[in-house]
């Protein structure tokens, strides 16, 4: 069901971001989502069916899904317009940091929070309205509305453009960003690799065979629960530590070197001979796979133009989420033949497959966005880690604006562009 609406909707969520005013479609979205989310828990308490409850729930989850889809890239879209050029990172540092690390660490108090009160309201079980899941789908309901009231009051910056152009249709606006795509060697390295993060660094194979695992290294609920933790742990370090470590170093090479190193961490816990290995391990994937996330948000926010964003976030994010629940449904599927060969556990082979094949494709990656052909890139990265106020070698001789920082994405970052055209350096034209 939350595969559905990506598959369905994915490509047309941002057409619709590209082609209405992105403050209104998000305020409207998010007052559909309070409305389906309220409705939620309100059926199940005037409903006696249970079947119905159960189907009407279904319904709203595919809604819910599809308003997402649609929300996601009016926000993204967005982002470049909304801060200086040179903090465009910091930004969306800040908008992963708070969507995996701040946001699920809420959810999970507030949740124990109102079990807890539950517990004190109510001498036994607590009745239907005053259920914990009850008020928790009520409260999250309320948080669009509130959401919805701050996008209305204030930010109007969201709006975008302040012109209309005409809309060709659809299926040509759809054909549009695809061509963009894929003339532009350059932004399609960088959402194959952000593809390749969600479905193999980014939790994909690792979620799916990581259970299994935990059973093979001699744990239970606990152990995945534990490497699940160190996963998401590790996307939060290197999301907000990433930019601190390597200072200005190349954010194309950072890029590949991050699914690179996701590639690497996914591998080690196929040839960990225990938890400890296996935990460090998941810390490395998430690292990696969140500093792509990071630096790929912000290649594609800064050098995609403002009328086209929209529509290619819309297909980053579209094909994310069928990469990433593909790769989870496939993972748990091979993970559950046993011994292959005999001797070797399935989850071991699978996990060592996909890091291989992740490295590679960081490894390529690195070949086809590197803007700095002829520099060392292993010298440069150290230099750049442990001595960030010194010159490199690949910054003597440039002038400023590209001289202003080797970590400021190769143009001016919001510049637009026009379509079919993109000045990543390095392109071939």
């Amino acid at each position: 069901m939350r595969l559905l609406p990506a598959l369905v909707l994915g490509p047309l969520a941002g057409v619709l971001a590209d082609r209405f005013d992105r403050r209104h479609t998000m305020i409207g979205c998010d007052l559909l989502r309070f409305a389906l989310f309220a409705s939620i828990p309100a059926v199940g308490l005037v409903v006696a069916d249970r079947g119905a409850v159960v189907g009407w729930a279904a319904v709203t989850t595919f809604l819910i899904e599809a308003l997402a889809m649609v929300w996601s890239p009016a926000r993204d879209a967005a982002i470049p317009t909304l801060v200086p050029r040179e903090q465009l990172e910091a930004a969306n540092r800040l908008s992963l940091a708070t969507t995996y690390g701040v946001t699920p660490v809420v959810a999970a108090l507030a949740m124990a929070g109102l079990h807890g009160l539950a517990h004190l309201v109510f001498a036994g079980p607590a009745p239907a309205w005053g259920d914990p899941v009850t008020a928790a789908l009520f409260l999250s309901a309320v948080t669009f509305l509130v959401n919805a009231a701050v996008l209305a009051m204030g930010i109007r910056e969201l709006s975008g453009r302040g012109r209309v152009r005409a809309h060709p249709g659809i299926r040509r606006e759809l054909g549009e960003a695809w061509g963009y795509i894929r003339r532009t060697p350059s932004v399609r390295g960088v959402v194959a690799g952000i593809l390749v993060a969600f479905a193999g660094a980014g939790a994909g194979v690792v979620i799916g065979a990581v259970q299994r695992y935990s059973q093979v290294v001699g744990g239970g609920d606990v152990v995945f629960a534990l490497l699940f933790a160190a996963l998401f742990a590790g996307m939060a370090l290197g999301v907000v530590g990433g930019p601190a470590l390597v200072h200005a170093f190349s954010r194309r090479r950072w890029f590949a070197l991050s699914i690179a190193l996701a590639g690497i961490s996914v591998a080690v816990p196929a040839l960990a001979p225990g938890l400890g290995t296996a935990a460090a391990a998941c810390v490395g994937t998430g690292a990696g796979a969140g500093m792509a996330f990071l630096v790929g948000w912000t290649l594609l926010g800064g050098e995609v133009g403002d009328e086209l964003r929209g529509r290619v976030f819309g297909f980053v994010e579209a094909g994310g989420r069928v990469a990433l629940l593909t790769t989870i449904a496939v993972a748990s599927v091979l993970v559950g033949l046993g011994e292959v060969p005999p001797g070797i556990p399935a989850a071991r082979v699978v996990l060592f497959a996909a890091g291989v094949a992740v490295l590679a494709a960081g490894l390529v990656g690195l070949r086809r966005i590197d803007d700095l052909p002829g520099v060392p890139v292993l010298p440069d990265l150290f230099r750049a880690v442990r001595r960030p106020g010194d010159e490199s070698p690949s910054d003597r001789g440039r002038t400023t604006p590209s001289r202003r920082g080797r970590g400021s994405y190769g143009r001016d970052v919001g510049e637009a562009v026009r379509p079919g055209r993109c000045t990543f350096r390095g392109d071939g034209g």
